[in-house]
């Protein structure tokens, strides 16, 4: 366990003064008895440096928020396909419609694998570690299909023309 090593002989806890310390914590370096110790990953803190590295493990809200845009948008990627085929008043959906599904997808996109590449490049944050990476993984897809979905449309347009 870290940190108990570094408690020097004599040494007093921080909250009972009459109890020998067996433990430093990590973060602040206060002297900790057996009671006030609380092991992290094999780590020593006390319970407040416990309380806010547990809440700096969680994922930030806009990570989470990201998260769930881009599934969204990864669901609107089959929107030119679903959308296409139904119908209202026999005549197909508009093209409007499923260009704005993809942009705001391709949006998404952008802001997610932005947002991912910050959170992965701070160390500090070591709880949004996995979602950021899920989020680039995510982001990643939706660019790769509005790519495609671009080279689709190109193809189409330059052997088939733009139409009547």
């Amino acid at each position: 366990m870290s940190g108990s090593a570094a408690s020097p002989a004599g040494a007093r806890c921080g909250q009972h003064p009459d109890v020998a310390a067996v433990a430093v914590c990590a973060r602040c370096g206060g002297f900790l008895c057996g009671a006030c110790t609380e092991v992290l990953e094999e780590t020593a803190y006390c319970a407040p440096c416990a309380e806010r590295r547990s809440r700096d493990m969680r994922p930030s809200r806009a990570v989470r928020l990201l998260l769930l845009a881009n599934l969204g948008g990864f669901l609107f990627l089959g929107a030119p396909v679903v959308l296409r085929s139904w119908t209202v008043d026999g005549t197909p959906r508009g093209t409007l419609e499923i260009l704005l599904k993809l942009g705001v997808t391709l949006v998404v996109a952008v802001v997610g694998a932005v947002i991912s590449t910050r959170r992965l490049r701070r160390r500090d944050e070591v709880g949004d570690r996995a979602s950021a990476l899920m989020l680039r993984v995510l982001s990643a897809l939706n660019l790769l299909g509005c790519l495609l979905w671009g080279a689709l449309t190109a193809v189409v347009l330059a052997f088939w023309g733009p139409g009547p």
